[in-house]
Formats: structure tokens, C-alpha cells, sequence
């Protein structure tokens, strides 16, 4: 019989938290995140208002975990769950499939965004969970600072809203 295996599901503050908590253990770990990199949520308001590039909150997995010998990354969306069997299904990038297999199992992939029973707010308030929803905000924003330069009435270009919960 081989060595311990854990499987990791989500990279961000939960996830990465036991793979690096486990660093000195005698395991194999296996972290599968649908991105490569780990995602530092609470300045993701920096990237969207252009005040730190997206590579300052978000380190790929492969550069934290590089001295981490009992680790290892996959990149793939996890589409299901065998309890009976140990198998984590996984979507990979080229389009295919794999079973991953475990003894432990650890299930930390993240939250969703909420409205507070307002869903009808979603098309005027955007998210803002991953890097790419704060890129998107960010050239929204400097769109409009652009075109309130060459407006007649810049106001109506320079009024924002922001709206935060937690």
C-alpha cells in the first residue's frame, strides 16, 4: 500500500491552508482548482481600481507550492464525488476526464455570491470574486474616465456607486 493520499479541493484561503499545514506530513497531496493560481479576495478591489496589477494577489499555485515535495496541483473543474469508491471526477482543461483518487478528502471550494434575496440586483451590481471579474471592472472604470475627458457634461460619466457586504 502506498503512501496517504489527500485530495484538495479549492485553492483558496481553506484549501491552500491544509496543504500547507500538511507540508512535513508523509502524504501525497493532490490540490485541483479550476484556476492556477490562488486568489487573494480581499484586495481584489486594488486590481479593479488599477492600483495593483492582478500578479500581486494572485500567485500561481506551482510558485507557493514549488518547495513542497508531498504536493502537487491539477488544474480541472471538479464535476462530482464517489464516496463509495474514493474518486473525485475532474474536467480538464483539453477536454477530458480523470478520477482522482483519495483516502482523505477535503472540500473547501469557496462561496458564491449573494444579493441578500435581491437577484434582481446582479445586472447593475457585478460580483467581484475572481481576477477576472476585477479586470473587467477595472476597464469599465478607466472606459468611463476616458470618455468623461472627451464628454460635454463628464459627470455623467464620473458618478459610481459602491455597494460592499460581508
Amino acid at each position: 500500500m502506498g503512501k496517504h493520499r489527500v485530495v484538495v479541493v479549492g485553492g483558496g484561503f481553506g484549501g491552500l491552508g491544509v496543504v500547507r499545514g500538511l507540508k512535513r506530513a508523509d502524504v501525497e497531496i493532490t490540490l485541483i482548482d479550476r484556476t492556477n493560481h490562488h486568489l487573494f479576495q480581499p484586495l481584489l478591489y486594488q486590481v479593479a481600481t488599477a492600483l495593483l496589477p492582478t500578479g500581486d494577489i494572485a500567485p500561481a499555485f506551482r510558485a507557493i507550492l514549488r518547495k513542497q515535495r508531498n504536493a502537487k496541483v491539477l488544474l480541472g473543474e471538479v464535476t462530482g464525488f464517489d464516496t463509495q469508491a474514493r474518486k473525485v471526477s475532474v474536467d480538464l482543461p483539453d477536454g477530458t476526464s480523470k478520477q482522482v483518487s483519495y483516502d482523505t478528502l477535503v472540500v473547501a471550494a469557496g462561496s458564491r455570491d449573494s444579493y441578500f434575496g435581491h437577484d434582481d440586483w446582479a445586472g447593475v451590481a457585478p460580483p467581484m470574486k475572481t481576477l477576472e471579474q476585477a479586470v473587467a471592472l477595472r476597464s469599465k472604470l478607466l472606459r468611463a474616465f476616458e470618455t468623461a475627458v472627451a464628454a460635454d457634461d463628464p459627470k455623467q460619466w464620473l458618478s459610481f456607486a459602491v455597494v460592499a457586504g460581508r
